[in-house]
C-alpha cells in the first residue's frame, strides 16, 4: 500500500491535468484509470459512429442503424477488421484513416501509461499511527517505529525528521518554519525488518522545555520522510508520514515485534506493529 498523501485544497490555482496530462494519468488510482481509459473509448468510437452514421450507405453490409457504425468503429479502432464491413466511399475511407491513426496514438499511450504504472517502484514502509515520548537513557525521547513490508532491502536509507513550527520575527510576521529533530541514528545501510527512530528532547531540540500539555496544544507538524534505493528495482523510492500533536502518547514504549530462534532465524509479528506494552 502507498502511504497516503497529504490532503491539499489549491483555490483558484489553474488547472494541471491537461497541462500535464501525462502525470497526470500516472496519478490516479488504478480504479480511475480504467474508468478514464473505457470512458475515453467509449466517446471516441461514439463520435466516429455519428460521422459514419450521418453518412448513410457509405459502408458495405451496414443497415444504416447507429449500432452498427458504433462496431465497425469499434473494429477499426482496434485494428481488428473482420472484413463484415468495410468502407465504400471517400467520406468513409478518410473517416477510416483519420480514426486508425488516432487509434494507434490511443493505444501508444494506453500502453504507456500501463507500463509506468506497474514499473514506477514505490516503497512499502509502514509507519506506527502515533508518536511516543518516552524516556531513553534518562532523557525523555520521541519515537516512531517503521517497518519494511517486502522480502527485499532497502539501501543506503536516510530519514528526516522535522517538526512545523510558527515563529514570529521581531516585526510580528508570523512565518511556518520547518526545524530539524536530530535523530540518533538518520542512516540505515541495510533497511529489512523493523526499526525504531528516536530524537532526544535535549537542549539541542526545538521540543525542548516544553511541558506536554504546551507540545498537546500547540500547532506542530511532525514530518518522517525515509530515502533510499529498492534493493530489486535499484532505484531510488520513498515513503513518508505527517504527526500531529494529537497523535503523540506519553510514557507508551512499543511492544516488541521482532524475536530471534535458537537458530538464529528472526521473527516478526505484524500483528504487534501497532501495539504498545501493558
Amino acid at each position: 500500500m502507498r502511504p497516503a498523501p497529504v490532503k491539499i485544497i489549491r483555490h483558484h490555482a489553474p488547472s494541471s491535468f491537461k497541462e500535464d496530462l501525462y502525470h497526470s494519468l500516472l496519478q490516479l488510482s488504478w480504479p480511475k484509470t480504467l474508468l478514464l481509459i473505457i470512458f475515453t473509448y467509449l466517446c471516441v468510437n461514439l463520435f466516429f459512429a455519428l460521422l459514419y452514421w450521418l453518412s448513410p450507405g457509405c459502408l458495405i453490409n451496414w443497415d444504416n442503424s447507429f449500432k452498427g457504425a458504433f462496431y465497425f468503429s469499434v473494429q477499426t479502432l482496434g485494428t481488428i477488421g473482420y472484413g463484415s464491413t468495410s468502407p465504400l466511399t471517400d467520406y468513409a475511407n478518410i473517416l477510416v484513416t483519420i480514426e486508425a491513426i488516432l487509434g494507434v496514438m490511443i493505444i501508444a499511450l494506453i500502453t504507456g501509461v500501463f507500463f509506468a504504472k506497474f514499473a514506477t517502484p514505490f516503497a512499502r514502509i509502514f509507519f506506527t499511527d502515533s508518536l511516543v515520548i518516552n524516556l531513553y537513557e534518562g532523557v525523555p525521547t520521541l519515537m516512531f517505529r517503521t517497518i519494511n513490508l517486502r522480502d527485499n532491502s532497502l539501501i543506503d536509507a536516510k530519514v528526516s525528521f522535522l517538526v512545523l513550527k510558527e515563529m514570529r520575527s521581531q516585526e510580528g510576521t508570523v512565518m511556518r518554519r520547518f526545524l530539524d529533530l536530530n535523530l540518533v541514528r538518520s542512516y540505515v545501510p541495510l533497511f529489512t525488518m523493523s526499526l525504531t527512530f528516536m530524537h532526544p528532547i535535549d537542549e539541542k531540540s526545538p521540543l525542548y522545555g516544553l511541558s506536554p500539555q504546551e507540545i498537546q496544544q500547540a500547532s506542530f507538524e511532525f514530518f518522517v520522510t525515509i530515502i533510499g534505493i529498492d534493493g530489486t528495482f535499484g532505484q531510488t523510492i520513498h515513503a513518508s508520514k505527517i504527526y500531529k500533536t494529537s497523535q503523540i502518547l506519553w510514557d507508551r514504549p512499543f511492544e516488541d515485534i521482532v524475536e530471534v530462534g535458537e537458530d538464529g532465524t528472526r521473527h516478526i509479528y505484524f500483528n504487534k506493529f501497532q501495539k504498545f506494552k501493558s
